[in-house]
């Protein structure tokens, strides 16, 4: 697969402790707590409204969540007639199995992530939509997506 042109990763490392009482809750936790991210990024969160920018609909359509080198959810989005291309999510990625990773996968999604001005009408109708918006949540939600899975993990090992 070539190299998508936006991917973040999250090393879970400060949750070892729930991964070592039971590996097959902790997956199950990782992958609720990667989706439940990937929404956030695409549509704004309780920490941050930021978002991605939008014309047509593919730069959000083409995000996808990997809990090690498993696909866990791909964000389904309604692309606009008159886009001329679909979105194409990844499909697969390798890493260790107690990282999470988000990618968006079009051959502009680092230009966006980086554009500093000149959005389209589209964008600057959807709120709090434009550039930075990856790192703002990392920034705004990682405490929340730690509580997300930790959360889960409880569920999921009955605890």
């Amino acid at each position: 697969m070539p190299e998508p042109s936006l991917k973040m990763t999250m090393d879970l490392a400060p949750l070892k402790s729930l991964a070592r009482k039971s590996p097959a809750a902790f997956k199950k936790a990782s992958k609720k707590g990667a989706i439940q991210f990937l929404n956030w990024a695409n549509n704004g969160s309780m920490g941050s409204s930021r978002k991605p920018p939008i014309r047509w609909g593919v730069l959000r359509g083409s995000a996808s969540a990997f809990v090690g080198n498993e696909l866990v959810d791909v964000f389904n989005v309604a692309v606009k007639a008159g886009a001329g291309e679909r979105p194409t999510p990844a499909r697969s990625h390798s890493a260790p199995p107690t990282t999470i990773t988000w990618v968006w996968n079009t051959n502009y999604a680092a230009k966006m992530h980086e554009w500093t001005g000149g959005w389209g009408p589209f964008t600057l109708q959807d709120g709090n939509a434009g550039d930075k918006w990856l790192e703002e949540h990392l920034r705004t939600d990682e405490k929340a997506l730690m509580e997300v899975i930790r959360t889960e993990f409880h569920k999921a090992a009955g605890l």
